[in-house]
């Protein structure tokens, strides 16, 4: 299972009923769905493992909307958000890679082993324990180890299909939304990071778009702009095509707007 930063962390079965998102990087086995399918065919049931709604999901309202649909929401989670508290009917605290022996792999597919540099506060335990732990509980085959060399012995190698192309989207009427996730806002620590928020390259929330859409739309820079019921500033952006309006992701104001490449209605507020 990786975690929404995409390191991953050595893999345990997840339930065809349960959802880790796609920032979980799990695989759909045995007629399973993608967190995508997930969200569209709402579930009874969801799992989230080391996410928070809305920030880390690419549909932040669609996300939203369908946990709150849920019976049951389980979350093992290193922090408990008020958003977290109002989806969530369990909260298992679990342990954040500086506290745990973990197997990161890269985006090359490398491997690296790492110790834990800090011991993780009151309760909370790494992750892989507190799935062991209810695995065996509930009786479930496969989790009859009870260390994390057990674990990575009962791991059998996963060929995986290579892809090609890019997923099919549908052509968008008016301006498409470009999302980028802003480079201190990509996970719950950083979120959370003080100083590296403070930092100049990060930048407020604001919507990009080119002078000429600007002018097309009658809009001006530093103007303020209505999506729904959320207000953003303007900012002319030479850096946006024709067509877009760019809008980084992550940011409370902007976790639940319209996902990538959906077609946004800009308005003066």
């Amino acid at each position: 299972i990786a975690d929404a930063t995409g390191a991953g962390y050595d893999e345990l079965p997840v339930g065809a009923n349960a959802v880790g998102l796609a920032q979980l990087g799990v695989v759909p086995g045995n007629g399973g769905l993608d967190a995508q399918a997930m969200l569209a065919q709402p579930r009874k049931s969801y799992v989230l493992y080391g996410v928070e709604p809305p920030h880390d999901f690419a549909d932040g309202a669609a996300t939203v909307k369908a946990l709150r649909s849920a019976e049951q929401v389980v979350a093992f989670s290193a922090y408990a958000s008020a958003a977290l508290r109002e989806v969530a009917d369990v909260i298992l605290p679990i342990a954040l890679l500086p506290e745990i022996d973990a197997t990161v792999v890269n985006v090359d597919g490398l491997a690296q082993g790492v110790s834990a540099g800090a011991k993780a506060p009151g309760q909370a335990r790494p992750g892989w324990k507190v799935l062991r732990a209810l695995g065996g509980a509930l009786q479930l085959a496969g989790f009859e180890f009870d260390d994390l060399a057990g674990l990575r012995d009962g791991i059998s190698e996963r060929a995986v299909a290579p892809r090609s192309g890019l997923a099919v989207r549908e052509a968008a009427a008016g301006l498409t939304r470009l999302a980028t996730w802003p480079i201190y806002r990509g996970d719950a620590v950083l979120r959370r990071a003080t100083a590296l928020n403070a930092h100049p390259l990060n930048r407020a929330p604001a919507v990009r778009l080119n002078a000429a859409e600007a002018r097309r739309l009658g809009l001006a820079h530093d103007a303020q702009v209505r999506i729904g019921d959320v207000l953003l500033p303007l900012v002319v952006d030479v850096a946006v095509p024709d067509g877009a309006a760019w809008i980084e992701a992550a940011q409370d104001i902007t976790a639940t707007l319209p996902p990538y490449g959906a077609t946004l209605t800009l308005s003066k507020a």
